[in-house]
């Protein structure tokens, strides 16, 4: 991107001051958002891993980022440039003081009973706030003090370089800071960071503060200080400043969600979402050239109709239409930009004018952004059952696009170019809303045996949970209830009541957990199990009446489901028996050290939304506190989307403990389903009797064809400062 323009016949001492805008706006950008993924993701295994934790983050930061442009808005008003020096100056040196410890202290780590989303917000509030509120002010405050230079013909691409810090901070963290160095190393370069950056801050205003102190300078430009006052922007226009960053913002969040939800929610991730995001406020706010407006609006209509053509399109016709797992992410990626394009290339188009209206444009503009998390983080939660604010957030795209595209189809059709494109709007909403597939296939399609009935769906902080109802009317026997996580399913149970105790999907009897519990209740009267991850409680049904089990689940709304419809916890027959609501990892912890367990299953991983913070060094070393000499750590990696084995083969052989690896195939007639078990124990015999399964690939006469390896070289060991998933990824 080419540099801020630059005047003619500039002396000396002015292009210094354009240097040192230009550098102090680039550091404060790159601190902004290299602090975001940062202490998130410290945060993150104090809530479960859960990926509202993100966007939780990212409704503080949103919202600190308009108080920041509030209180560079009225310090802006202020007629003496001496007295806006001075306060900032104040702010920045409190600021500094403050930002001698970023990272949240341990003090103020959550014990797994309280409200995650206000947590989450106070920690935030009490650890980085008054530092990320005075780099907010900065982008804002600066570009009003440089249009005081007489260079306010290249302010907004000042703008445009924050953003480019902005994006430079982004892919240095996932690729640069975050595998060399540890949270806490990053955490003090950040405040070495945010001391330069005040002290270049301080300086200018130091330098505002002298040249305002003399007379009138009558050889610098004339500024927009010396103009006229322009008329106020109407109420239209100040709603477009709101409207257009709260629907890119609302897309931005919106697709962070879906894409964090299906694979895992880690940094990497984020980050790609974040640096698209700000990569079209670059191009929007760099130069007019980039943002064609029609060219733009027709992409986006396609993606937004690629994108639900995939849910309505084959549930309605019958087609197989299947992008892949990466192909999928990018289409969601592409979408995301282009939206997130047209709102901010038409922001950048309803721009003020008169630059002294700047501290009020991104006002509004840091308004609405912050309205766009605010919806989701809190509104959407609580009012709606299931993700409806992406489908919500691509009609309005949808909308956006048909509007600009009549805009600029008037001049080549003339008057029939509204009536043309409102009709082409009505058919893609039309068909948005008749045709959104279900996500759960409740609706049915031609061929299919059985009925499928809803029978209760919710949503909280930690996502949603659903139960459905399959009937088959010519054979009952077959009739089952289905647990679902999101879109995964996370447990069936038969209605039977003579298949009723069964246990199916991941878990049958000849799986990679089922074998460990035979093996365990053969050789001990008695056993301490820990189950983490409740799905439908299907694992209760191994319990013998001499046996203690403990139930560790995050999400209230799982146990509540798993209770009211199922009944494999309440007819478990365990002696002792706990459910014990919170995050596993923060529960076990807190356990006596005398608690140890024969059996520790973690089943939280066969889903999207991997917790990563239950597979780390730190993680492992709560569980294998907590077993038995000769005990047991049984974990379900069955997923779609990641291959989890080398990342707990790395884990075994940190503790020095024997593994063994499960793979088993599906068996519809039984309900079984494609399962992976990976058991790490110091029991010799155990391993001994029952060696590795890889996965295997048999011939349409079921001849054993080859075995699939699934370690991956140079996998790290993960731990809570580093736990990449691309070297694991499964490739479409």
């Amino acid at each position: 991107m080419s540099p801020p323009a630059a005047l003619p016949q500039a002396s000396p001492g002015d292009r210094i001051a354009v240097v040192l805008f230009a550098l102090t706006i680039f550091v404060s950008a790159f601190l902004l958002f290299q602090v975001q993924p940062m202490v998130s993701k410290f945060i993150l295994p104090w809530f479960g891993g859960s990926p509202a934790v993100w966007t939780t983050a990212m409704l503080f930061f949103q919202c600190v980022l308009f108080g920041g442009y509030v209180y560079a808005h009225l310090l802006g008003r202020h007629r003496s440039i001496r007295t806006q020096a001075a306060v900032h100056a104040l702010l920045l040196a409190l600021a500094a003081w403050f930002a001698a410890s970023v990272l949240p202290d341990a003090s103020l780590k959550p014990t797994g009973d309280e409200a995650p989303a206000a947590r989450i917000l106070l920690i935030l509030a009490a650890s980085v706030g008054l530092p990320y509120f005075c780099l907010a002010t900065t982008g804002p405050l600066l570009q009003h003090w440089f249009t005081r230079t007489g260079r306010g013909d290249s302010v907004f691409r000042l703008y445009a370089l924050s953003n480019v810090g902005s994006f430079v901070a982004l892919l240095s963290f996932p690729y640069v800071f975050e595998p060399a160095f540890r949270l806490p190393e990053i955490g003090r370069m950040w405040t070495w960071g945010f001391w330069l950056f005040a002290a270049m801050c301080a300086a200018i205003a130091l330098g505002l503060a002298r040249g305002a102190s003399g007379a009138r300078d009558t050889t610098r430009a004339p500024t927009a200080a010396d103009a006229a006052p322009s008329a106020p922007p109407g109420w239209t226009r100040r709603a477009a400043w709101v409207a257009l960053p709260a629907l890119a913002s609302l897309a931005f969040i919106a697709t962070t969600d879906h894409v964090s939800h299906d694979i895992a929610p880690e940094p990497r991730l984020w980050i790609t979402t974040l640096a698209l995001y700000l990569a079209t406020f670059i191009l929007a706010f760099d130069h007019p050239r980039w943002y064609r407006p029609g060219w733009t609006a027709a992409a986006c209509v396609l993606a937004v109709l690629a994108l639900s053509g995939r849910d309505a399109i084959p549930g309605w016709l019958g087609v197989d239409w299947d992008y892949g797992v990466s192909a999928l992410r990018g289409l969601h990626y592409a979408a995301m930009f282009l939206i997130c394009l047209a709102c901010h290339g038409e922001l950048y188009r309803r721009r003020p004018a008169d630059t002294r209206r700047l501290t009020e444009f991104y006002l509004f503009m840091s308004f609405g952004g912050a309205c766009g998390g605010l919806f989701v983080a809190l509104v959407a939660t609580h009012l709606f059952d299931d993700y409806h604010e992406w489908p919500m957030m691509l009609v309005a795209a949808l909308t956006l696009a048909c509007a600009v595209l009549a805009r600029e189809a008037r001049g080549a059709f003339g008057a029939r170019a509204p009536a043309m494109l409102g009709g082409l709007a009505t058919l893609c909403l039309g068909g948005l809303v008749l045709f959104w597939e279900d996500p759960l296939h409740l609706r049915g399609a031609p061929g299919r045996d059985h009925e499928r009935i809803l029978l209760d769906q919710s949503r909280n902080f930690y996502g949603t949970v659903s139960v459905a109802e399959r009937r088959h009317p010519d054979d009952p026997v077959r009739d089952h209830r289905v647990f679902y996580s999101g879109q995964i399913t996370h447990g069936i149970q038969y209605l039977d009541p003579a298949r009723r105790r069964l246990p199916v999907t991941y878990y049958g009897e000849d799986s990679g957990i089922g074998q460990t519990l035979h093996w365990v209740m053969a050789r001990q009267p008695s056993a301490r199990v820990a189950l983490v991850g409740l799905g439908a409680g299907t694992l209760a049904t191994y319990a013998r009446a001499t046996d203690r089990y403990d139930f560790f689940e995050i999400n209230p709304e799982a146990v509540r489901v798993a209770e009211r419809w199922f009944d494999n916890v309440s007819a478990c027959l365990a002696v002792e028996k706990r459910m014990i609501v919170g995050d596993a990892r923060l529960k076990m912890e807190q356990l006596p050290a005398d608690v140890k367990y024969d059996v520790i299953v973690l089943d939280a991983f066969t889903g999207g939304s991997v917790p990563t913070h239950l597979l780390t060094q730190e993680a492992f070393a709560i569980w294998r506190r907590h077993l038995a000499d000769d005990g047991f750590i049984a974990i379900n990696i069955t997923n779609g989307y990641l291959n989890l084995y080398p990342v707990v083969r790395a884990q075994a052989e940190a503790l020095g403990m024997g593994f063994r690896n499960r793979w088993q195939a599906s068996d519809a007639s039984r309900h079984v389903r494609q399962n992976q078990h990976f058991v790490m124990t110091h029991d010799a015999a155990y391993l001994a009797r029952h060696p590795s399964v890889n996965r295997q690939w048999f011939d349409a006469g079921g001849a054993l064809v080859r075995t699939e390896s699934l370690d991956v070289p140079g996998v790290p060991l993960w731990t809570d400062h580093y736990s990449s998933l691309n070297a694991i990824e499964l490739r479409d």
